[in-house]
């Protein structure tokens, strides 16, 4: 397993890494012919480290990677196992990008444009005439997917999208701003 198992993105990490615990404990306890080791790397939400973690690893011998958990360490990482044929398996990753074009890399969760698509077809379905406000994270590649595919789907669609307000990585702790925002523009 490869994820950021420090740093700001360590909450992903412990809880895949965790998850894959009970699920290696629970099938080796069932005593089969077919038994897990779990061996896992920290790579801080880095693509660079998430490489280094992958080469370290294949040369301890594993036979498949789970992970990456996050998506820019998850398309640097893919690059490798695909051309070197590891089957991999991302729990969370999910960018298209991760995937594309790769016919051993793998992933359990909904893609970006699936979550925003899906979203806004979601609302268009359920809510009369609703006023949308769209507030998302700009320095992260995750949020303006779902954000992308989101306003796409709504477009498409003629729903009214009355504001959209961002913030970052550093400013994500005060939404006062968006918030009234999207209240004055009637959302």
């Amino acid at each position: 397993l490869i994820g950021p198992m420090t740093g700001d993105y360590a909450n992903y990490g412990t809880s895949t890494r965790d998850g894959a615990q009970v699920a290696v404990d629970e099938i080796n306890a069932e005593g089969g012919a077919i038994q897990f080791d779990l061996r896992y790397e920290d790579d801080q939400h880095d693509a660079e480290k998430a490489v280094n973690a992958y080469n370290k690893l294949k040369g301890d011998g594993v036979q498949l990677i789970y992970g990456c958990t996050t998506t820019t360490p998850c398309v640097a990482v893919a690059a490798e196992t695909f051309n070197d044929r590891y089957f991999q398996l991302t729990p969370s990753a999910s960018s298209t990008d991760v995937t594309s074009g790769r016919d051993n890399v793998f992933q359990v969760c909904f893609t970006d444009s699936n979550q925003g698509s899906r979203s806004a077809q979601y609302i268009d379905e359920n809510f009369d005439s609703p006023k949308i406000a769209i507030i998302y994270k700009n320095d992260d590649q995750y949020s303006i997917g779902i954000r992308d595919n989101f306003k796409a789907e709504a477009d498409s669609r003629g729903m009214d999208i009355v504001y959209e307000g961002t913030f970052t990585e550093a400013s994500q702790t005060d939404f006062n701003v968006q918030l009234t925002a999207a209240q004055a523009a009637g959302a």
